[in-house]
């Protein structure tokens, strides 16, 4: 007996939730993984005991174009928080996720707690998969049901983090994990190691069945490889019955077979071997009824009749003449009655996007030494998941870092129409070289610095936001491809920029209520996809769409002041209209709102903190 199990009373949650989950993983033959959890529990998820996340505008950051352009977001803040905010605003709303994580290698700039976390911690792989689980539990619930994920990862957390996203997105969802080539073999990066690493790998995987892997596309039109014709020089051939076949047997001097100029009235050949033996209804009966008389009836050609989709009524088989050494068969075939003009291939799960990898500095005109991936990588990933049929997909990235996927995105939308919007999440961290550089330009000693990280002196602090990665790569990168550079046409689209906030859980219920409801607009426009702010007065606001057609109607004061008057204006718009009314309950009282037309109705912000109790749940897991 497991000792664990005489002490169940003595387990807190997270022991007794581990022991069940070890117990069903052993019960059910499959394997598990565990890890050290919460020795140091991360204080970015901590704060979410203390304080409800939310999201607030940077108007002076926001690049609007055109009004008619699709709206991309871009939130700053670390993406546990961000990630609970879209919890409310894009529940099942992400078509594909796609994100590049720290790969957890002691060199990168994997930070936890505060501090970078070195090759020399002996916690350090625990830390990383505590660090990815919430985040990763979080954007399972985001993904529609027909959605995927793509992680970019190498081989330090590959094998873990396959564990644990079998564990989260389920085994059963998992498509594949693809090798991706990302430098040349003989460009050796550190002569020290033992081994020279030339590629990275990228785990796929899905949300339910409902999602259709994409295949790759290829022309099906051409009717180059049809150029037989079969000459019959007899009319009375040998008649057998092969199974429920008719055929009629030509020996090698009553047939020709020629070849001439493609033609839709001519023929194409196929060699039966490898899968095709029993991948196809032709390559099953000649296994069954042909490959037996390869000695026997070499040279012959059988004439099969009622069998292809080709209207023909018939088809040709042949045993090849001896002498010729083969040891297959070949069918003769006229073009499909039903032929598509594409025809769809697997995708290899090798990747070679090598040069693409070695020219990426250059994209998006920001320099990012830390795993910047290249645009046509992540265009491809676009394709393979589908969203070439998808125009209004929504894509997420929460480890948005150079900011490729927005890039990537609207070359996409330029390149396939649609209007697909992104969401980038990303923090404001800074590297360990920013960190030299202050030093280096302030003249530190290493403890004056952390004496300064550590009071938190404005100087660093000022500097620290200025040079963070949001600030000094992934905004200024969206500037550059919406607005073009160097020869770079601009593409189209609106960026608007928010970042996270909070409101303190600390003093009353109703105090709660009313600070969440004065914060929680900008998430409500989010959510809605309302950026445009049409009316506002001291007790409500009401926001449309740019085109008018929607509305985000806000009512948030607490006294019910000039409510009428807020009826009043919902009467007179036309359109659907989303209404969020302060409320100390889960009920609005709808009666005044009887000639109010084409409505939803929410009390605020009651949902919005019975949702944020999942997540501080989940955070405690």
């Amino acid at each position: 007996m497991d000792k664990r199990q005489e002490n169940l009373e003595n387990m807190d949650a997270e022991e007794l939730r581990e022991y069940i989950y070890e117990l069903n993983e052993s019960e059910s033959g499959k394997l598990g993984l565990s890890w050290d959890r919460e020795r140091e529990p991360e204080k970015i998820v901590e704060q979410c005991g203390e304080m409800v996340p939310v999201l607030e505008e940077v108007p002076e950051r926001d690049i609007v174009r055109d009004p008619a352009f699709q709206n991309d977001l871009l939130i700053q803040g670390d993406n546990f928080h961000s990630l609970s905010v879209l919890t409310y605003t894009h529940s099942e709303k992400i078509d594909l996720i796609y994100i590049d994580p720290p790969y957890n290698t002691g060199n990168d700039n994997f930070v936890y707690n505060d501090h970078f976390v070195d090759a020399d911690d002996g916690f350090r792989h625990s830390k990383w998969l505590n660090f990815m689980e919430k985040r990763l539990r979080l954007a399972r619930d985001l993904l529609k049901e027909d959605g995927c994920i793509l992680i970019s990862i190498n081989e330090n957390e590959l094998f873990v983090l396959k564990l644990l996203c079998d564990r989260i997105f389920k085994e059963k969802n998992y498509l594949t994990t693809f090798s991706v080539k990302v430098r040349h073999e003989d460009r050796i990066l550190k002569g020290d190691k033992d081994f020279h690493e030339v590629t990275e790998f990228l785990l796929f995987y899905r949300k339910s069945d409902k999602f259709r892997v994409s295949k790759r596309k290829e022309d099906n039109s051409s009717i180059e490889k049809y150029v037989y014709r079969v000459q019959e020089l007899t009319d009375a051939p040998e008649e057998e019955r092969m199974g429920s076949k008719t055929v009629y047997k030509f020996r090698p001097d009553q047939y020709k077979i020629i070849k001439g100029k493609p033609s839709a009235d001519a023929l194409s050949v196929t060699n039966i071997r490898g899968s095709l033996k029993e991948g196809n209804s032709s390559g099953r009966f000649f296994m069954a009824y042909l490959n037996e008389r390869f000695e026997s009836e070499a040279g012959f050609l059988y004439k099969v009749m009622d069998m292809g989709a080709d209207g023909l009524g018939y088809r040709y088989f042949t045993i090849p003449e001896q002498g010729k050494n083969r040891k297959n068969g070949d069918y003769y075939q006229g073009l499909p009655l039903n032929r598509s003009a594409v025809k769809e291939f697997p995708y290899p799960n090798f990747l070679d996007f090598e040069v693409d990898f070695n020219n990426v500095a250059r994209e998006g005109g920001v320099e990012f030494r830390n795993g910047k991936k290249p645009v046509e990588f992540l265009k491809f990933l676009f394709t393979m998941g589908g969203l070439e049929d998808k125009p209004e997909a929504v894509v997420l990235d929460f480890f948005a870092g150079s900011g490729s996927t927005g890039q990537a995105l609207l070359e996409f939308n330029r390149e396939h129409g649609g209007n697909r919007k992104f969401i980038l999440c990303t923090n404001n961290e800074i590297s360990k070289q920013t960190e030299k550089n202050f030093r280096k330009e302030k003249s530190l000693s290493k403890k004056q610095f952390d004496g300064m990280k550590e009071k938190k002196d404005p100087a660093w602090l000022d500097y620290a936001e200025e040079n963070g990665i949001c600030s000094s790569v992934t905004w200024p990168r969206m500037q550059n491809v919406l607005q073009g550079y160097d020869g770079y046409e601009p593409l189209e689209g609106n960026l608007l920029y928010y970042r996270t906030n909070f409101v303190g859980l600390s003093g009353s219920r109703d105090q709660l209520y009313y600070d969440l409801t004065e914060k929680c607009i900008p998430m409500l426009c989010v959510k809605e996809g309302t950026h445009v702010l049409k009316e506002a007065t001291e007790e409500f606001r009401i926001y449309t769409d740019g085109e008018e057609k929607g509305y985000t109607c806000v009512y948030f004061d607490v006294f019910g002041m000039d409510y009428d008057l807020f009826v009043e204006r919902l009467e007179q718009l036309q359109g659907p209209k989303a209404l969020y009314i302060f409320a100390l309950g889960d009920q609005v009282d709808e009666r005044e709102l009887m000639d109010v037309e084409d409505y939803r109705i929410e009390p605020i912000p009651y949902r919005i903190l019975e949702l944020y109790k999942k997540v501080v749940r989940l955070s405690k897991e």
